[in-house]
């Protein structure tokens, strides 16, 4: 769960995708998933709220007909970031900028004996280059070990509802609710030795799999269970609070204002987020429904 709930990681998955792309030889057998889905009824318009898996295995199949009917009716197609060509060099700009230690200066200097051998190991099992590794700053480093390590276990970004929708066969406007700045910016900000302390805390946690991990998460997800996406997000967040409210409660209130202005327009929007802020008595569907609005679904 921790490796997904960061929504941030989306903004930096094209830098782990060159290292597992799906081969596209093989030829798998797909799985339904019935994802849940709101309707948001505003003065004049109308929002659906889709949740998001940020990366998938590529035989999850969520296209159902009423999200399928919903993608068509929508004139807006909305994303926490919109990941086109200009944000993908603004996000290579910003991790230029903040990612990279200063010259002369190495991660694995920076962390303990103990530490150095869980990264090694760490590393042998994963396509990434020790020495660009090293020249990360640990918030960068670590969102490359936790991309690049669920990527391993075949989920993939091309797999994932934002990449696929995104690709927009149907040339319809797309816009983010934040910009990639942004949501980097939850990420390398806060005080740099808690970011090592992170760092070294996730090498100790990352010899369990992907699957178990994410394997709950992705069950619910796929089965429209709202109620258990909710329950395992409050479960992993329950000691951090100031995490939670960085990164979901700050964020689920800031969206609500943009969501209230696209209801007071003439227009269809279909809204795509990480499913854990749709989920719960913080997410998005029941902040809209406190504000007064008429929202349809679980």
């Amino acid at each position: 769960m921790k490796k997904l709930l960061a929504a941030a990681l989306f903004a930096a998955l094209a830098l782990a995708r060159p290292a597992f792309a799906n081969d596209p030889s093989i030829v798998y057998a797909k799985m339904p998933a019935h994802p849940a889905l709101w309707t948001v009824h505003g003065p004049k318009g109308t929002v659906y709220l889709f949740g998001s898996v940020h990366l998938l295995p590529p035989q999850v199949d969520w296209h159902t007909k009423e999200v399928d009917a919903a993608i068509a009716k929508s004139d807006t197609l909305v994303f926490e970031i919109a990941l086109d060509a200009d944000a993908q060099q603004r996000m290579m700009a910003y991790i230029a900028a903040h990612g990279m230690l200063p010259e002369g200066e190495h991660l694995r200097d920076m962390i303990s004996p103990e530490a150095r051998n869980e990264l090694d190991a760490e590393i042998a099992k994963l396509p990434l280059s020790p020495d660009d590794l090293d020249r990360m700053q640990p918030w960068l480093a670590t969102l490359m070990l936790e991309i690049t390590s669920i990527a391993k276990d075949n989920y993939s970004p091309s797999a994932g509802v934002d990449q696929q929708l995104q690709a927009n066969p149907q040339g319809k406007p797309i816009i983010g609710l934040e910009t990639v700045e942004q949501q980097l910016a939850l990420l390398s900000s806060g005080d740099p030795k808690a970011q090592l302390q992170s760092f070294e805390a996730g090498l100790k946690t990352s010899t369990e799999s992907s699957n178990s991990q994410i394997g709950p998460l992705l069950d619910a997800w796929m089965h429209g269970r709202v109620d258990r996406i909710a329950s395992l997000t409050q479960k992993d967040l329950a000691k951090f609070p100031e995490a939670k409210k960085l990164m979901f409660d700050d964020r689920n209130h800031a969206w609500i204002g943009k969501i209230s202005e696209f209801l007071d327009q003439p227009k269809t929007y279909f809204i795509t987020v990480g499913a854990a802020h749709l989920a719960g008595p913080d997410g998005v569907p029941a902040l809209l429904r406190a504000r007064g609005f008429k929202v349809d679904g679980p």
